[in-house]
């Protein structure tokens, strides 16, 4: 493939849209500290209990990506691409540093530039897991993947996720996830009561 140790933009964009459905907006908030994120939609269900369902709008915003030659030389089935970056939320006012995304493609169908990709992105309220195919890598057409699983409020989580591409560098995904389970605090707030500790996994943090 040719591809080893080079950056590539193009097809890390195809990666991010198998792993989840975040919307990118722009620079992160001033004081570079990530925020819970906005719950478009919330449907409580009839049953009583706390579970809901989400639909979580962010941008993804590439900062690494590599395309990884494997096997014959030049492009050919199991070469990878793999990517990472950063989670931004544009709802509200100003632009929120929400968290991040990382995931990897592995290319199975030569004649339709289709692979399997895998990703996850992590938000203060946990993580959500994504998988599914792409195709047209390195730029994708829009995409619904597969929400598998996650931690946290996301811990029961299902649902998918949709994936349209902005630019190579850009991706807005949109999350529809389905039995969101709220974390309560020692004292029985909920977590839109309760401060919002600030996560370690981000840069610089």
């Amino acid at each position: 493939m040719g591809f080893a140790g080079r950056p590539f933009i193009f097809l890390a964009v195809a990666v991010l849209g198998s792993s989840a459905g975040l919307a990118l907006v722009g620079p992160a908030s001033a004081d570079g500290v990530p925020r819970k994120t906005a719950a478009t939609a919330a449907t409580h269900p009839d049953d009583g209990s706390s579970a809901r369902n989400r639909t979580i709008r962010v941008e993804a915003r590439l900062q690494v990506g590599e395309e990884i030659d494997l096997g014959a030389t030049g492009r050919s089935v199991g070469d990878q691409f793999v990517f990472s970056g950063n989670l931004v939320s544009t709802e509200g006012p100003g632009e929120r540093l929400v968290g991040r995304v990382g995931g990897f493609c592995v290319l199975t169908r030569l004649e339709r530039n289709a692979g399997q990709c895998v990703s996850t992105a992590v938000l203060p309220e946990g993580q959500i897991t994504v998988q599914g195919e792409q195709t047209g890598i390195p730029v994708p057409s829009p995409v619904l993947n597969a929400i598998t699983g996650g931690t946290g409020e996301f811990r029961r989580a299902h649902g998918q996720v949709m994936q349209r591409v902005l630019t190579p560098a850009t991706w807005q995904l949109t999350f529809d996830v389905s039995d969101v389970q709220p974390r309560r605090t020692r004292d029985g707030r909920g977590p839109s009561e309760a401060p919002m500790p600030t996560p370690s996994f981000f840069p610089g943090k």
